[in-house]
């Protein structure tokens, strides 16, 4: 998402609690020895700090870098730090060489999936809700790997940035089944901010880099059903099954969509794969 300068020297002095000081190198053309690096700066207000807790609770951070880490090498050690940032947001720092994830879009997106999970006990709705929670800020974490990436090994992206780095949170996500939960908790975000978009000025959204929160909704779905059609047929609009989300006309072309993404990414990547 955006960078902010503002935020740069909390990220930075954030880092150094968990990495200390360390010196930037030239990527080497093969997976360096470095490797994302999660930590909690200390929350800043009462409703931080409850993301805080949570995150740390569930080493969400951790396990977002931990299967990151397994498969891409890095020249250095990357911070993916959890800070108060005064703004919903997440971001890479080309200055500070690390990841930012606000606490403040954790909370945002708490609101969404609070109102999305809405049948069962108050247990299992608050669960239902900590579970997407996870997924969607492994969902972030890639996303913003993805321009740590491009940064980093100066890759080269042949349309806009933030749709590649969709794609490469959408690859990462869709290796396994815990992942492709993740992936679903994402589209599901999506999906809510979309119809919220829905109601918004369309001359306001169109500036952004991003594309629109349908395009990225419809998008997400499209290319995990291209990983994998039979564990995701369901999703697909058909007569019989008219509540698919992904019109049949799109889904058509879906596998090989994602096998574009995946021999893209692989290719640009493929110095610095792990394995």
């Amino acid at each position: 998402m955006r960078y902010h300068r503002k935020w740069a020297a909390a990220l930075t002095s954030a880092a150094l609690v968990t990495l200390g000081t360390s010196t930037v190198t030239a990527a080497p053309a093969a997976p360096g020895p470095g490797v994302l690096v999660a930590g909690y700066a200390p929350a800043e207000t009462a409703d931080d700090l409850t993301e805080q807790k949570f995150l740390e609770q569930n080493e969400v951070l951790e396990g977002a870098a931990a299967h990151a880490n397994a498969l891409i090498g890095l020249p250095q050690d990357v911070p993916v730090m959890a800070l108060s940032c005064g703004e919903i947001n997440a971001f890479w720092d080309p200055e500070s060489q690390g990841i930012g994830y606000c606490y403040e879009l954790v909370g945002y997106y708490r609101g969404v999936f609070d109102q999305l999970n809405t049948t069962g006990t108050d247990a299992q709705r608050n669960r239902a809700t900590e579970d997407d929670l996870i997924g969607i800020s492994n969902s972030v974490v890639f996303h913003e790997l993805a321009h740590a990436l491009i940064d980093i090994y100066d890759l080269p992206a042949t349309g806009r940035e933030e749709d590649a780095a969709d794609q490469l949170a959408t690859l990462l996500l869709a290796g396994d089944t815990v992942h492709q939960e993740y992936a679903v908790s994402a589209i599901e975000a999506w999906g809510a901010l979309a119809g919220a978009a829905e109601q918004g000025d369309i001359d306001e959204q169109l500036p952004d880099e991003h594309s629109l929160d349908a395009q990225r909704y419809y998008n997400a779905i499209c290319w995990l059903y291209g990983s994998d059609p039979s564990s995701f047929q369901g999703a697909v609009q058909t007569e019989a099954n008219p509540d698919g989300p992904l019109p049949a006309s799109r889904a058509e072309r879906c596998p090989e969509e994602f096998q574009k993404i995946d021999e893209a990414w692989s290719t640009l990547l493929q110095p610095y794969l792990k394995g």
